[in-house]
């Protein structure tokens, strides 16, 4: 077990860094393409940037982790247990480095964003867990039935790329704040239906998982 967690704890840094490194990309279009940016309003946006950055990675990475470092971790002996464990220990540990790295921004940096993002906590960990779940259950599903998994997985990576593109143009156009602020006052109050989204797609996600490491074939 103690092999597992240190194999999934180095997995979530490195996860961790290529969100990082989304966020510095989102961060760079806006600095560089919005006039009169103030630069308080702009560090306080940043949160914003890396739960996009981390909603997106874990829809991408996890799907990796099912289809193939999981399969990596059983022909290495870990039992399915110890590997159903880790991988659950690694998605509570990056959604909750995710969050305090967010609220310690917003607790630094006071203001009307800021007091609006500490409200929004509750709601962007739901986003989280029902986008790390989703991105778990195209895993199994690849694991399956490839092209079922191949085609949701094109169409969630054209939207990213028009989320990103559509901050490009946003940013070009001095808006980007003005949207983020409209999000920011969308995310204080969470949905029922929000909640109960992230509380399904965990549970079959967990579901999918354990039905497939039961069966799944160990592959030298």
């Amino acid at each position: 077990m103690k092999r597992n967690l240190k194999f999934w704890t180095r997995y979530t840094w490195e996860s961790m860094a290529v969100d990082l490194s989304f966020m510095a990309g989102l961060a760079v279009i806006t600095l560089f393409s919005a006039e009169g940016l103030d630069l308080g309003m702009f560090a306080s946006i940043m949160p914003y940037y890396l739960c996009i950055a981390a909603t997106f990675g874990m829809l991408i990475i996890n799907t990796g982790s099912q289809s193939l470092y999981v399969p990596l971790l059983l022909s290495m002996g870990e039992t399915r247990r110890n590997v159903l464990l880790g991988f659950h220990y690694y998605r509570t540990l990056i959604i909750s480095v995710t969050l305090a790295l967010c609220a310690l921004i917003w607790l630094l940096i006071p203001g009307e964003v800021s007091s609006a993002g500490l409200r929004s906590i509750p709601t962007i960990l739901c986003i989280l867990v029902a986008s790390s779940s989703l991105g778990s259950i195209l895993g199994t599903l690849f694991t399956k039935w490839k092209w079922l998994a191949t085609v949701i997985i094109i169409i969630l990576c054209g939207g990213a790329g028009g989320a990103v593109g559509f901050m490009g143009v946003a940013a070009a156009d001095s808006l980007v704040i003005t949207e983020t602020l409209e999000m920011a006052a969308h995310l204080e109050t969470l949905p029922w239906w929000l909640a109960l989204t992230a509380v399904a797609a965990l549970a079959l996600d967990v579901a999918f998982q354990w039905m497939l490491l039961r069966r799944q074939e160990v592959k030298l």
